[in-house]
């Protein structure tokens, strides 16, 4: 799969080679103009722009032979690109570089032209862009997998160069043996993320055979096994402090569910969850929070460090019947970094008071807003099509749902970038079944600009690609590893077995029936 993903880059590459030698155009002498918008795919019409995105290369859904694209900038400095009867318009990345770099803070003027079957041209109505002064973290990472939710199809960590669409594989589940018949491993990758979007120290899990937590902290890469002491699991759900040498993970039992009727396909759901603190330097696991009465689960850090925001649940999981009622609220955890010790837990949004569930909080890196996901059950809700992005003044505590960049389909698995100003989150708006990134500037008021699509060198891509971006981060650079060195560490070296610094839990002390542990553990 690896070689037919390269196959199919190269050859993506070849053709946008042929259409960029032709792509420089010239506008039509004649034409009729027309009040009416026109339509492309992507919808990359009246978005705020980060100054060093990759070209916005569309397809013009217009009947007719031949089309037109004139961009053009304050100062009447214009992109003139044409395309045949495919009408795939294809923007030189230089001189989009360029515009964007001289136009910070400005708009584009973009005016698509179609000639119709009579040989006839027709203008239809300008859009703007603006070009916002802020830029993007230049790099993505995410998981592509396929729609079986199976350990035994391609599933693989990629990054992605926002301002060239280049895409790498970090690492991938399509591994061959040197047996003499060479077989795919069977395993799965995720779970990726980073300190601060810094890929210097970052970490994912290799799920399977020879595998564990893969850490890279500060220039080297380790091998951990992270379940310890009496963890019932290994770890999780991931994030980093932004600044010490901790990682806050959640411990999970994870379970799914597939519907026979209904327009979801699958429901994740937590079977148990706690919290726990990896200290990196001592290499040890400590509880955070250890209970039988509740559900703990996707932990993340406030940008000082002083904060553990996460998603709770009263209700337990003793049968998959038991799914629906599952709702949790959003709560957090002052934390001491000197003593390494927390505080109690706060109430910060009680979804479960409207019978909602939510999940995944996000503070801003300014700390002065939280997105996070609200469904109506679980705290997997991106496979709800009702699952929407909801934001909140840390300020205020004033919660609205952000309308301005939600669909009827799923939205989620929201990320920011460094700056705080452009967001990424994963929607399901383009087909209903498939993920795709789409990216929003958030102003100084928490306001969402109109949503744009990951923007790609044949407009084609995604829709034709039959696999989800997951859980996609931001990075400001790329990762510091290569694939080669990732294997050798997964497959040629030995594990770290991470040690337990809290106090074991008596087996008498378990009920059976859950496994769940009797007593509140003391934090």
């Amino acid at each position: 799969m690896d070689l037919f993903r390269y196959g199919r880059r190269m050859m993506g590459c070849i053709i946008c080679g042929l259409l960029l030698t032709g792509c420089s155009g010239r506008l039509p002498e004649n034409y009729k103009t027309s009040d009416v918008d026109v339509h492309i795919y992507p919808d990359y019409a009246n978005v705020t722009m980060p100054y060093n995105i990759s070209p916005m290369n569309f397809i013009v859904q217009e009947k007719g032979k031949a089309c037109v694209l004139k961009i053009e900038d304050e100062k009447h400095e214009t992109i003139v690109v044409s395309a045949d009867a495919d009408k795939k318009l294809t923007i030189p990345l230089g001189k989009w570089q360029k515009m964007l770099a001289d136009n910070k803070g400005k708009e584009l003027t973009f005016t698509v032209f179609v000639q119709q079957d009579s040989g006839e041209w027709i203008a239809y109505k300008s859009f703007t862009n603006k070009v916002s002064n802020e830029a993007i973290d230049p790099y993505i990472t995410y998981r592509l997998i396929e729609p079986s939710y199976m350990s035994t199809g391609i599933i693989g960590l990629y990054q992605l160069d926002l301002r060239t669409d280049e895409q790498t594989c970090i690492i991938s589940n399509h591994r061959k043996k040197k047996e003499v018949n060479p077989s795919r491993e069977q395993c799965c990758v995720n779970c990726h993320t980073n300190q601060r979007n810094n890929p210097q120290n970052t970490s994912f899990y290799y799920r399977g055979q020879g595998g564990g937590l893969i850490l890279t902290y500060e220039g080297k890469t380790y091998k951990v096994n992270t379940k310890t002491g009496d963890m019932y699991a290994g770890t999780v759900y991931t994030s980093w402090h932004p600044d010490l040498p901790f990682i806050a993970f959640s411990t999970n039992i994870i379970r799914q569910s597939f519907p026979d009727a209904g327009a979801e396909k699958v429901y994740a759901y937590d079977f148990r969850g706690d919290l726990v603190l990896y200290d990196i330097k001592k290499n040890e696991i400590t509880n955070i929070l250890k209970t039988w009465d509740k559900m703990e689960s996707f932990p993340y850090w406030s940008p000082d460090g002083k904060m553990l925001y996460y998603c709770s649940s009263d209700s337990l999981m003793r049968d998959p019947s038991d799914l629906q009622r599952m709702k949790y609220d959003l709560k957090r955890i002052p934390f001491d970094a000197k003593t390494k010790s927390w505080g109690e837990p706060e109430m910060v949004y009680q979804a479960s008071k409207q019978n909602m569930s939510a999940t995944h909080p996000r503070t801003s890196p300014n700390g002065k807003y939280m997105v996070f996901t609200l469904g109506e059950y679980s705290s997997n809700a991106y496979t709800q099509r009702v699952a929407d992005l909801y934001i909140m003044n840390l300020a205020t505590n004033e919660v609205r749902r952000m309308d301005e960049i939600n669909s009827p389909e799923s939205d989620c698995y929201h990320s920011w970038s460094t700056d705080g100003h452009w967001m990424m989150f994963v929607t399901r708006r383009d087909d209903a079944n498939y993920g795709r990134p789409y990216f929003t500037y958030i102003d100084d008021n928490g306001v969402g600009s109109k949503p744009f699509a990951l923007p790609h060198t044949d407009p084609n891509h995604d829709l034709e690609l039959m696999e989800s971006y997951n859980a996609p981060e931001f990075s400001m650079a790329p990762v510091a590893k290569t694939r080669a060195d990732y294997e050798d560490v997964i497959f040629n070296s030995e594990e770290i077995k991470a040690t337990f610094g809290s106090e074991m839990t008596s087996l008498d002390s378990v009920d059976a029936s859950t496994g769940a542990s009797r007593l509140v553990r003391p934090y």
